[in-house]
Order: structure tokens, then sequence, then C-alpha cells
């Protein structure tokens, strides 16, 4: 029964884990991490691209510009890191 529920709570872990951050190395990068913290923790990306984004910012609808860090990883997906400001506010996978 202890090897179920220490199972589960391994998913559930690793899914949050998945959604907000990434590892790189020995240490995670996630949301709200710097430009500079992430250079440090992974390196220069293997590719950069700019996009655009609607968010919403104190109740109204803003257009702003990312800069897409592209960071591949060994026998898995690409990540990619969404930068603006300076600030890492979003990790996708490819």
């Amino acid at each position: 029964m202890k090897k179920v529920i220490l199972f589960v709570v391994f998913i559930l872990f690793s899914t949050l884990t998945e959604a907000g951050s990434f590892r790189c190395g020995r240490t995670f990068v996630k949301v709200g991490d710097s430009s500079n913290a992430l250079i440090k923790k992974c390196g220069n990306p293997v590719r950069k691209y700019s996009s655009k984004e609607m968010v919403y910012d104190g109740g109204r609808q803003q257009r702003i510009g990312l800069s897409n860090w592209v960071y591949e990883r060994k026998g898995k997906k690409d990540m990619i890191v969404s930068i603006w400001s300076g600030e890492v506010i979003k990790i996708e996978i490819d």
C-alpha cells in the first residue's frame, strides 16, 4: 500500500514539476528565474526566436514580445523557455 501511495505522489510531483520547471544538470530552472540565472544553470540555448503573445495586465489585454530560448535535452523533447523583461515567464515542451 505504501508503495502505491509513494508512486502516486511521485507521478503527481513529476507532472507539477514539468509544468513550471525543468532540470538542467543538477539544478532546476523555474518560472520567475532571471535570464542570467537561466544562462548560469543551462548555458546558452541552441537557438532563439521572437514571438508575440496576448496577456491580460491590469484587466486589459496587451500584446507583448517574447524571446523564446530553445534548449535540447538528450533523448527527450526540447524545452522552450519564454523570456520577457529579463525573466522566465513560461516553460513548454516542444
